[in-house]
């Protein structure tokens, strides 16, 4: 096992131990004291929130954000429904991934950003890509495994990148909706899920069962949400 594969394991562990010590995961882990303290070490410097109580009955928590519910403030909305459903062809994808248990979706905060930076370093490797500056996310996160795969979309692929992944979604229709202005992971997430729940309000039912998009231009503050629906659905109201 390699230390980066060493470190999401340690990291997936964290998240899922809502307390513990350094001698409890060195133990876990098979390693020293000193080694697994080095590695929570660089957890935190990754972004891991990592909360450290000094003394003999203290040890490390993560600190997790208030979610309040997953509501999302007026201010990250915009009041109105600015839904459109489109149809959108085949699309083929090429990135770098990311995998988690859902209930630790929060590694995503820490992973996802990295896997951006890595992505847009070594983007020439991809070839026949269809748009250049143009950033596909792909997520599925509403099943037991949170997916999301940082790439960019091509006409077509056979043989990958190292590391990379390649995916095939079908053309099928989806609800569209543009955020404007910068967004973080957790509001990325926090979209999605208003989404759903204004999509379902309308009498639209979206497929948690598929993949859904954000896409975003090199140049621009603006995210293109794609939520998949499914193929049973009544229309918008008039």
């Amino acid at each position: 096992m390699t230390k980066t594969e060493r470190l999401i394991e340690l990291m997936m562990r964290v998240y899922e131990k809502p307390r513990f010590t350094v001698d409890e995961m060195a133990t876990e882990f098979g390693v020293s004291y000193r080694t697994m303290l080095r590695y929570l070490h660089e957890l935190s410097g990754m972004g891991v929130p990592l909360y450290a109580e000094p003394g003999r009955s203290g040890g490390y928590s993560l600190l997790l954000p208030l979610r309040h519910g997953n509501k999302i403030t007026a201010q990250r909305m915009l009041h109105r429904d600015p839904f459109q459903r489109i149809v959108r062809p085949e699309t083929c994808v090429v990135g770098l991934e990311f995998q988690a248990p859902f209930t630790a979706v929060f590694m995503a905060q820490v992973m996802i950003p990295r896997l951006w930076t890595e992505l847009k370093r070594r983007q020439h490797e991809i070839p026949r890509q269809k748009q250049a500056g143009v950033w596909t996310g792909v997520v599925l996160s509403r099943q037991r495994l949170y997916h999301y795969v940082a790439g960019v979309e091509v006409s077509y692929y056979d043989k990958l990148p190292d590391d990379m992944i390649g995916l095939t979604l079908p053309a099928r229709e989806y609800a569209q909706y543009t955020h404007h202005g910068k967004v973080d992971r957790v509001q990325s997430d926090e979209s999605f899920l208003w989404m759903i729940d204004k999509l379902k309000l309308r009498g639209l039912m979206p497929d948690l069962s598929a993949y859904a998009l954000e896409i975003q231009a090199e140049n621009s503050s603006n995210i293109n949400m794609y939520v998949p629906l499914c193929h049973e659905t009544s229309s918008f109201p008039g």
